[in-house]
């Protein structure tokens, strides 16, 4: 696989590219209608699907690092190129509609913490969050709790018992078991969304255990369980985000934040 190419660097050319890259999402990328609660924490999700535009992803390759673009170059196909080269380049625009600074895209380079967790030294204070499937990609940010969101395909076939069954708490399986055919792959990818969304939001992979964190669907969502160390279940607030773009290509999101800890307040007697 040819290594995707850097291109002439002048900044005649980084600055069209960039152009391209920009007015591509700004007319392509739609913000998910979120409940009050989540939108009075400062959060934004946006969704973009994948563009088979070769002269687009060009364009949003020249916003990579080398290091991304060397990465990029790794992989096996052209459309597993082309994903993560507009991913990365969506990353960088998302950024730009966060911080306002007018910066270029090339200076958004974000970061990872040990866990895995996203982080962009131009953007302190604000927390981040990123999921794509084959349909398409989400990027959230928030400036009043630390976010997470994922982003899964119902139109995948999936032997999902046997997962729920390893992976997630007794009351969960069983949802996932009184489902039958595509309800209980639609009942298992909800699930899933919302408990990878919540490590996401404590800045952990799967690996940290998807069954610490335990929702319940109906009448609607809920957070029943999560750990202890991470606050318990008042710190947490979940959703699942849609539009009719979602809707449309068949993708189910959740985002869940975690919420600020709230000071306990101490009581000072009256003196005598």
């Amino acid at each position: 696989m040819k290594p995707v190419e850097a291109g002439r660097w002048g900044g005649g050319a980084v600055l069209a590219a960039q152009a391209v890259v920009t007015n591509h999402f700004a007319g392509t990328a739609y913000r998910l209608p979120l409940p009050p609660v989540i939108e009075a924490a400062g959060t934004t999700i946006l969704f973009a699907g994948f563009a088979k535009d070769d002269s687009l992803t060009a364009a949003c390759g020249r916003m990579l690092s080398a290091a991304e673009r060397e990465r990029a170059g790794r992989f096996a196909t052209a459309e597993l190129q082309r994903a993560f080269v507009q991913r990365r380049a969506f990353r960088r625009y998302a950024a730009a509609q966060a911080t306002g600074d007018g910066a270029a895209l090339t200076r958004h380079d974000f970061a990872a913490e040990p866990g895995g967790r996203p982080w962009l030294p131009t953007a302190c204070g604000v927390s981040w969050s990123f999921s794509s499937c084959q349909q398409g990609m989400l990027a959230a940010w928030s400036c009043g709790a630390e976010v997470g969101v994922d982003l899964e395909d119902r139109a995948r076939q999936i032997d999902c018992l046997p997962l729920a069954s390893r992976f997630f708490a007794a009351a969960e399986t069983r949802l996932v078991a009184e489902a039958s055919g595509a309800s209980r792959v639609a009942t298992f990818l909800r699930l899933w969304c919302l408990k990878e969304a919540a490590l996401k939001a404590i800045g952990k992979g799967i690996v940290a255990g998807l069954d610490r964190f335990v929702f319940t669907l109906e009448p609607k969502v809920r957070l029943v369980a999560a750990p202890q160390e991470q606050g318990a279940v008042t710190r947490f607030t979940a959703s699942e985000p849609s539009c009719d773009q979602l809707q449309n290509s068949g993708l189910a999101a959740a985002v869940v934040l975690r919420m600020p800890a709230v000071p306990v307040r101490q009581s000072h007697s009256a003196g005598p």
